[in-house]
């Protein structure tokens, strides 16, 4: 991973995809923007209570650092499933119910926003394909990974093993308790106990390693060529959005990638 400042925006880049000449991808912070408040920088969620003309400015801020134009952006009305929708033209009325979206046509920026959960750029150079997705506890136990792998192996015969995955900044098992019920889904999807492994005990609670679970998602669908960036967005206030530390009321950070 390393950071870069375009326009006045704070951006993160994979080292996975320095040089790659077919992608153009990066996370943003909140450095920068027109957001105040408790959204204050950078906030790309148009559903978090901020300002729309001032979310929209922060979007147009973001594509014209990126060389993309603002109207062909491509977002979702996320909602934690396993959905995926494909995306050709750009610009149209964002996917409902959507948690990836995925296109093999150069210029159409995609968007996936978040302020806690994980983001994810997958990039299939054989077939020139992108596609990027926003992944909780929920979608991760739905297997949104699997559910994308999928989509783009019957849209485009992607092969996982030519795949690249970027996943960006997450909250940390540290700052991620959960409870009983969690642990009952997570059981439920886990009865042989292996989902023991994405928990770590500390002082009698139970904490909860997102980034682990998509990690060994990731190997087990054949994805071998992936960089995850090891930031908390709970921890890391002055760059990140979070919705446990804010206590709901915050902006998002996003994850953008094109195709050239």
């Amino acid at each position: 991973m390393h950071a870069e400042e375009r326009n006045g925006l704070k951006l993160l880049r994979f080292d996975l995809f320095n040089g790659e000449p077919g992608l153009e991808c990066a996370v943003s912070t909140r450095r920068g923007g027109v957001s105040a408040g408790p959204y204050a920088g950078l906030n790309l969620g148009s559903g978090s209570g901020d300002r729309l003309e001032d979310v929209e400015r922060n979007l147009s801020l973001l594509c014209e650092a990126l060389g993309a134009e603002p109207a062909r952006l491509e977002r979702m009305r996320q909602n934690h499933t396993a959905n995926v929708a494909f995306v050709d033209g750009g610009g149209i009325m964002p996917p409902e119910n959507t948690d990836a979206i995925i296109t093999s046509e150069p210029g159409v920026p995609l968007l996936a926003v978040s302020a806690d959960c994980a983001l994810t750029v997958f990039y299939d150079r054989a077939h020139k394909a992108a596609a990027v997705a926003h992944s909780g506890w929920r979608g991760a136990l739905l297997d949104i990974y699997g559910s994308v792998l999928s989509a783009m192996k019957l849209r485009y015969g992607t092969d996982p093993a030519d795949v690249a995955a970027g996943v960006s900044p997450m909250i940390s098992a540290a700052n991620y308790p959960v409870k009983e019920d969690f642990l009952g889904k997570l059981k439920l999807f886990y009865p042989d106990g292996a989902g023991k492994r994405f928990l770590m005990l500390r002082e009698g609670r139970h904490f909860f390693n997102l980034r682990e679970l998509l990690r060994v998602r990731l190997e087990a669908l054949g994805v071998g060529s992936h960089e995850f960036m090891h930031l908390c967005t709970y921890a890391e206030k002055e760059q990140f959005y979070s919705w446990r530390r804010d206590g709901g009321k915050t902006g998002r950070f996003g994850l953008f990638a094109m195709i050239r």
